[in-house]
């Protein structure tokens, strides 16, 4: 088995590690206290969003 196969039984775990990876940044974000946007927060949320086009 090659490793594409091997990932492609974990689709469903994206959005999951996605999230997580978005409520690291907002922390890291509030500790330095600059400011978290609301779409980030959408996205730790899991709820669905589009990032602005300046990031896309």
């Amino acid at each position: 088995m090659t490793a594409t196969e091997e990932r492609s039984d974990r689709p469903a775990e994206r959005p999951r590690v996605a999230a997580v990876a978005t409520r690291a940044s907002i922390a890291i974000r509030e500790r330095s206290g600059r400011e978290v946007p609301q779409w980030l927060r959408d996205t730790a949320a899991g709820r669905p969003t589009t990032p602005p086009p300046d990031l896309t």
